[in-house]
């Protein structure tokens, strides 16, 4: 043990490495290498490199007992990994068996031929047709959660968390895609499959057991209190799932396999080539429902916080709001509608830009590649920083770090790559219409009626990072309620 510890620390990264002579990132401890800032601080690491070693396709940064751990740099390095040579890049092992551990084995997970098939496949499900025919719903969950909201604010401003709110809206909105039914998390607070969601997440949310998870092969069914979590609550949460799943399959076979019903559980259902199991299904359900929910939560959050923090930016969405739906929410009826706000499509996409859900995209290399004359060998972990490419000075100016929505105007970026927030390539984000279309409909609707505003000028939050990036402490906001609409 003690020689290994040896030749990974001392001997391996300097004498045997094959990125020895890379650029590197300084060791911040000698055993676990950067490793240990590798979420949280990922984006002020790649921006540390770029400022003080421009140029370069790849740097370097060190992971436990010396592993290679590489960084994309360039646009063209970051070109290549995502789209030019995807296939030659996949989730690394260590991803795999943590995330595996959460959510199940679907789309999310699968691989070359088999992610190609999978994606044909569920694609239909978020055409723009059928992402439009969701707008009456999400209307009708929003108006649920106006109740909500016009009980905390009944006797004027009121100050709460905003988080387990919108939570519950998304989980429904999602629920509606995936399931094609009614989850129930808004109007029942105790609602099985809501209380499933928050216990599985809950140690999802957990550093210490996510990474042991992920690098310890059985490490998941060690007698340990937060393994009996995590079992339970996926026990539960996949019951939920089952029968849910099953109430569907009872609906789907009813109306003899009818064609219009576009969701994904139909869809999978009536698919002839390749026969889905219900333990399959089940898997891209768990997929769909806690990554996808999980990512659209986060940048609702993230963009409700930029709003707060820019009350002149609030207040011009707001009027462009209300002028084009004068007679409150029962105007907005469609995608189309909903579209053509010029402004909230920018508040969106800056939102989306500066808080990207998910700031990184890490990868493995599954065989030798070469890549902007630089070498990777097969196992190499490569790291693609999206929140890096979002906020690139050389794609968006000087104040790419700044909130600032009339940018989109004018389109300023100098390649498609300087907005990555739904990742690009073969591998892009499936689910892009739908959570566009989702976020647009609720943050018209909110801020149109209510005013969302900071508790305090000095008031912070800090990004906390493990599968997603989210408040640390939640967002409390100070939200007011306000008249003619």
């Amino acid at each position: 043990m003690i020689l290994c510890v040896v030749y990974g620390v001392l001997i391996y990264p300097k004498y045997v490495s094959p990125y020895k002579d890379m650029i590197a990132l300084p060791n911040k401890h000698w055993l676990w290498g950067t490793y240990a800032e590798y979420g949280e601080h990922n984006y002020e690491q790649a921006e540390y490199m770029e400022k003080h070693y421009p140029g370069h396709a790849f740097t370097r940064f060190h992971g436990p007992l010396g592993s290679d751990y590489i960084m994309t740099q360039s646009l063209e390095a970051h070109v290549q990994v995502l789209q030019t040579h995807a296939y030659k890049f996949v989730k690394p092992t260590f991803i795999n068996r943590g995330m595996k551990a959460i959510i199940g084995n679907g789309l999310f997970f699968a691989e070359l031929e088999d992610h190609k098939v999978q994606r044909r496949i569920i694609t239909p499900a978020f055409t723009h047709g059928h992402v439009k025919s969701f707008i009456p719903a999400f209307m009708d969950k929003i108006k649920l959660v106006y109740n909500i909201f016009d009980d905390y604010t009944k006797d004027g401003p009121s100050v709460f968390e905003q988080v387990p709110i919108f939570v519950r809206l998304t989980l429904d909105a999602i629920g509606e895609a995936t399931f094609g039914v009614n989850m129930h998390a808004i109007d029942d607070e105790n609602n099985e499959l809501l209380a499933a969601y928050h216990r599985l997440s809950t140690p999802a949310d957990d550093p210490f057991f996510f990474l042991c998870n992920g690098f310890i092969p059985g490490f998941r069914y060690l007698p340990l209190a937060t393994n009996r979590k995590m079992k339970q609550a996926k026990k539960v949460f996949r019951e939920s799932c089952r029968a849910v799943l099953m109430q569907k399959v009872s609906s789907v076979s009813e109306k003899k396999l009818e064609g219009k019903d576009r969701d994904i559980v139909s869809i999978l259902l009536r698919d002839s080539e390749h026969k889905w199991t219900i333990d399959e299904i089940e898997n891209q359900i768990m997929t769909f429902l806690l990554a996808g929910h999980e990512t659209t939560t986060g940048a609702l959050t993230w963009t409700l916080w930029a709003l707060a923090q820019h009350p002149d930016v609030q207040e011009k969405l707001r009027q462009e709001v209300r002028a084009a739906f004068p007679g409150g929410i029962d105007d907005i009826s469609s995608a189309d509608a909903i579209e053509s706000l010029k402004y909230l499509n920018n508040v969106l996409r800056e939102g989306l830009r500066v808080h990207p859900p998910l700031p990184i995209a890490v990868r493995e290399a599954a065989e030798n590649v070469t890549i902007e004359n630089t070498f990777i060998k097969k196992g190499t972990i490569v790291q693609v920083s999206i929140a890096l490419l979002n906020k690139s000075p050389r794609l968006w100016g000087p104040d790419a770090e700044e909130f600032k929505p009339e940018r989109w105007d004018t389109r300023p970026m100098e390649h498609a790559y300087g907005f990555s927030t739904f990742f690009q390539g073969p591998r892009a984000c499936i689910g892009r219409r739908l959570a566009e279309v989702e976020l647009k409909c609720i943050l018209a609707a909110f801020v149109a009626k209510y005013k969302f505003e900071m508790i305090s000028p000095d008031q912070t939050v800090m990004t906390d990072f493990v599968v997603t990036a989210k408040p640390m402490d939640g967002l409390p906001l100070k939200v007011t309620r306000l008249e003619g609409w």
